[in-house]
């Protein structure tokens, strides 16, 4: 069953789950115990990079813990080099393999209580789960931490769920520290294409070429974009052609395109956490989403979106509701 069908159905099948999972740990308690903590992180890709800033900013090396994610961002995890699971994919086996092996387990879902059966099962005997308090199963866990939806940034709201569950202390302040750039500027600007299948967040060639014409003052620059948006990023090229070139290589060499570009210009999303996680500064288009809680953390980053709209942002828990303003926050003018 896929994430979305998942989460639609959570009201209903955690309570299930958990009974199961519970009943399953027990029964697995005296497995060898995995000294890693567990930490489960479903979502996507930028969930999960803002984890692993969090966890630097605690001083401590994300290889260090052992990953549950979605398969959307296994590539992320991937290139860190990360030990992972995914658990949409051989979902039974997958949970087998975690079941009653960890010590610490450390949910970092903020709402839908599925994650918590998972986090759970994997727990052995003395186990300590922490979770966020906003977790519908949050009750099951040995451990809460608070949780604000609106305006904290997530980065600083996982420091905080990972120092709770490893016994360190908190660091002072609620703003996230600014990432330091990783390599030098020695890539021109990057158009990182994204959204074209989120309706909140997609910008035609139009808008897009707008977009690029008021922010790169005539310089060329690369267009990004996953592989399924391809033939997009080919058709936007060719509005700048002799400025423009589209990067076609892999998700390895496009993270290491990001870390030297000189700075980003994209949406809400995987592209602005990439550039985020390096120290690159972004420019952001912002619609739907929480622009504070989302926001770039290299130097010199910001934010562009539709001011003095009273529905925006309206994402809430990760979730955006049908729009009733036929997305009047995608008019962003420069």
């Amino acid at each position: 069953m896929d994430p979305l069908t998942l989460k639609k159905m959570d009201g209903v099948l955690w309570p299930v789950a958990m009974a199961v999972a519970k009943a399953g740990a027990f029964c697995l308690r005296a497995r060898r115990q995995d000294q890693r903590p567990l930490i489960l992180r479903p979502g996507g890709m930028g969930d999960l990079i803002l984890l692993c800033v969090a966890a630097e900013d605690l001083g401590w090396d994300p290889r260090r813990f052992f990953w549950v994610i979605e398969r959307r961002s296994s590539a992320w995890a991937r290139h860190l080099g990360l030990d992972h699971v995914c658990y949409d994919e051989h979902t039974v086996a997958q949970h087998a393999r975690i079941a009653g092996r960890f010590a610490v387990a450390i949910n970092s879902e903020q709402r839908f209580g599925l994650s918590q059966a998972t986090a759970a099962l994997a727990c052995g005997s003395g186990a300590r789960l922490t979770c966020f308090a906003t977790n519908r199963a949050a009750a099951w866990a040995g451990a809460r931490v608070a949780y604000d939806p609106d305006g904290a940034h997530e980065s600083v709201m996982f420091r905080n769920l990972l120092a709770a569950a490893l016994d360190l202390p908190t660091a002072a302040g609620a703003e996230p520290p600014v990432r330091p750039r990783m390599a030098p500027a020695t890539e021109k600007p990057v158009v990182g294409l994204s959204g074209l299948q989120s309706e909140s967040r997609t910008f035609s060639e139009e808008e897009w070429a707008r977009f690029i014409e008021a922010r790169t003052g005539g310089e060329s620059f690369w267009v990004a974009s996953s592989p399924i948006d391809r033939a997009a990023a080919r058709g936007l090229a060719r509005r700048f052609a002799g400025r423009a070139e589209v990067f076609e290589g892999g998700f390895d060499d496009l993270c290491g395109l990001i870390q030297r570009a000189e700075r980003v210009l994209t949406v809400d999303g995987g592209f602005l956490h990439i550039a985020s996680y390096f120290g690159v500064p972004v420019t952001g288009l912002f619609t739907s989403g929480r622009d504070r809680k989302w926001a770039a953390l290299g130097q010199g980053s910001r934010a562009l979106l539709r001011e003095g709209l009273a529905c925006r942002p309206c994402v809430w828990f990760g979730q955006a509701p049908p729009c009733a303003h036929g997305f009047a926050c995608k008019e962003i003018q420069f």
